[in-house]
């Protein structure tokens, strides 16, 4: 339903506010351990990341001198992340859509925790081992939660250190790498036990990803000051 008039001006002011691009890059700065994924040093589509001044002087060596890659026109660099993601805030009906966000009632009367306790399929956690928000304390009582299901399904905890709050874009090779066998497996049984981190270690374009798995035992060895974190989450 559309939001009430007062509640929409109020939503208009921090909708404004959170797409402003200063603030967008802030919170990329929090989310990303590593600048060069979002800042416009690489450029990244569905046919991989590639960099943007390699591209160029490729691009110098040919017939015309055309760039490549997305460098063209734009100083030798990519579009930086901040700048689609304000983007996507231009269309009709952004504001409105937030606002009825904004002041919508929760879904539904039960935890994060009890929602995950009734998920009747196997999940893998993939964390970043450097996320501020979603940190591993928060990963290991998921763990825990969905470890002590009664419908038989599997789940495995797997972080990926050198990396934030968007593993899937800020570290692709290395979110590949994990979650390629966890799908090529038939059942709950060969999930359980698939190697998950047989290369410890990948090379993304703007550094190295290790990848961890971790154990229920650890997970179950979680702090009293980690437990009152992760309970703050739903």
């Amino acid at each position: 339903l559309p939001a009430p008039a007062v509640p929409k001006a109020i939503g208009r002011q921090m909708f404004n506010l959170i797409r402003n691009e200063d603030v967008i890059r802030q919170y990329l700065e929090a989310a990303y351990v590593r600048g060069e994924a979002f800042d416009g040093t690489f450029e990244d589509g569905f046919d991989g990341w590639g960099c943007i001044a390699s591209s160029n002087a490729d691009a110098d060596d040919s017939k015309d001198g055309a760039a490549t890659a997305g460098g063209g026109g734009n100083g030798g660099r990519g579009e930086p992340l901040g700048t689609k993601i304000r983007a996507c805030t231009e269309g009709n009906g952004g504001h409105a859509a937030f606002a009825s966000i904004l002041w919508s009632a929760p879904a539904s009367g039960i935890s994060f925790y009890e929602a995950l306790q009734q998920v009747p399929v196997d999940v893998l956690l993939l964390f970043g081992g450097d996320d501020p928000w979603c940190t591993e304390a928060v990963g290991k009582r998921m763990h825990v939660t969905l470890a002590s299901r009664r419908v038989g399904a599997a789940c495995r905890f797997v972080t990926l250190k050198n990396v934030g709050h968007c593993p899937n874009h800020e570290a692709p090779t290395a979110v590949a790498q994990v979650l390629m066998p966890w799908l090529d497996a038939d059942d709950s049984e060969e999930r359980r036990v698939v190697p998950l981190d047989s290369l410890s270690q990948i090379q993304e374009p703007w550094g190295e990803v290790v990848i961890r798995e971790v154990s229920i035992e650890e997970s179950e060895s979680l702090g009293l000051v980690d437990r009152v974190v992760s309970s703050m989450v739903g």
